[in-house]
């Protein structure tokens, strides 16, 4: 431990607090980069700027936990924590999704049908409130606040810092692309392994109703003779391979960024599936933050044409989370209504129900959906988005919220608990000063 880091940390907590208790009326975060998929209009609020509190604190070896300040990136914290032959047992998809931000929203990778979603695999966490006070949260300290912060999204606090669970990795990790045409097989297989695993990695992908590979990662201390591990932050698309190979080797690395070169296979919605984009834009910019970026702009750009071909397409950016006996059904019924390949399939288990903002049951394992897309539509703006969430409802599952919601408030509330969080909210933020978890995801606050 350096008594240095810590003692920086606590300056640096202790100036944001007072510049909150100093403020008055609604307030959220300046930060530079965001993973939500969803714009920010209601009220004039003051903006806190957290950007400072992005630094790893420790690495507890023998504890397996990292201590981390809640702005600290996933790429930070585990080029942290690698020298050390650990990794994070959750490590969401993108490079730049911060520690604060996947246990506050809800952060899953393909580990997750070991260890749960992110949230489960959190130690402890600190959590600035409305009126400047900063509550240590564990489950036998302020639990109810612990739990509740999981699917709060600021509307709470903000966690100034996390201790986040590691788990052992090796160097390398063998790859197992198994190819299925039968979702029920394909189902049962993730089932099988939920209950009992054998591999240290799983997830899938939806090609086509009767095209499916899942992806067993198995970790190895070295290669076999004569290999090298494969390159996908480049030239080459690690998505593309899922089809055209039966086994693989990567770095441990570069396995745990195996989708951010392409943002999973979104890179091709600004050309960079093609060879001479790839070589003009370089390794460094090939990257999730980069297609955010252009992202971002093209919603900004005055152009006729661009706005009147969005005009035409809803864009439908979600992440669902379905029972697994359900799975099958879901996807079928997605397939004819919204129709986006490919799906991301990334299984997980439900170590406990004390979230009560996410409460999932315990008895099943579940299969988040990931599907990211324009849909050409003659509907009212919202259709397809809706679509999904009555999907969602009829199969039994749960929404992620860091994208569009067109819930109204009744049938939001349904879903998440509204009574554990109004008593969450009296006691963190009586006068509303961070915008509610309403307002925020489905009000666009």
């Amino acid at each position: 431990m350096s008594s240095a880091a810590w003692s920086s940390h606590r300056a640096r907590v202790a100036a944001l607090a007072d510049a909150l208790a100093a403020s008055s009326g609604p307030v959220r975060l300046r930060k530079r980069t965001s993973n939500l998929f969803r714009p920010r209009e209601g009220a004039e609020r003051t903006e806190l700027d957290v950007t400072s509190l992005n630094h790893v604190l420790e690495i507890d070896v023998e504890g397996g936990a990292a201590e981390v300040e809640g702005m600290t990136t996933y790429a930070d914290l585990v080029d942290a924590t690698l020298p050390h032959a650990l990794a994070p047992a959750i490590v969401p998809e993108l490079r730049s999704i911060t520690v604060g931000g996947a246990t506050t929203g809800i952060g899953i990778e393909s580990a997750a049908f070991r260890y749960g979603l992110v949230h489960d695999t959190v130690h402890e966490i600190d959590v600035l409130v409305a009126d400047g006070r900063v509550l240590t949260c564990a489950p036998d300290r302020h639990a109810e606040l612990f739990h509740g912060f999981p699917n709060s999204y600021g509307s709470l606090g903000y966690a100034t810092r996390v201790r986040v669970g590691l788990i052992p990795v090796t160097p390398y990790v063998r790859l197992e692309h198994t190819r299925y045409d039968d979702p029920d097989a394909l189902f049962a297989a993730i089932d099988a392994e939920c209950a009992q695993p054998d591999c240290a990695y799983l997830d899938g992908v939806y090609f086509a109703p009767d095209d499916y590979v899942l992806t067993r990662a198995h970790f190895v201390e070295s290669l076999p003779a004569g290999t090298q591990p494969s390159d996908y932050t480049w030239l080459r698309q690690y998505w593309r391979s899922l089809r055209e190979r039966r086994e693989d080797f990567l770095t441990i690395h570069d396995y745990l960024w195996r989708w951010d070169t392409d943002w999973f296979w979104c890179s091709s919605n600004v050309g960079a599936q093609f060879t001479p984009v790839r070589l003009l834009l370089g390794r460094k910019r090939l990257s999730s933050v980069t297609y955010q970026k252009i992202m971002r702009a093209s919603h900004r750009w005055p152009l006729k044409l661009l706005q009147h071909i969005r005009s035409r397409t809803e864009s439908v950016i979600q992440d669902v989370d379905i029972p697994i006996a359900n799975a099958a059904a879901f996807l079928a019924d997605f397939e004819a209504g919204v129709g986006i390949r490919p799906v991301w399939i990334c299984p997980f288990v439900v170590p406990n129900q004390h979230f009560p903002l996410f409460r999932l049951h315990t008895d099943t394992a579940y299969v988040n959906f990931g599907f990211w897309d324009m849909v050409p539509s003659k509907a009212p703006d919202g259709h397809y988005n809706a679509l999904v969430e009555s999907l969602v409802a009829k199969h039994g599952g749960k929404k992620s919220l860091y994208s569009r919601s067109t819930y109204d408030e009744a049938s939001f509330w349904r879903e998440y608990d509204r009574d554990a969080y109004v008593a969450l909210k009296r006691e963190c933020d009586p006068d509303g000063r961070f915008p509610g978890l309403y307002e925020k995801t489905v009000q666009r606050g």
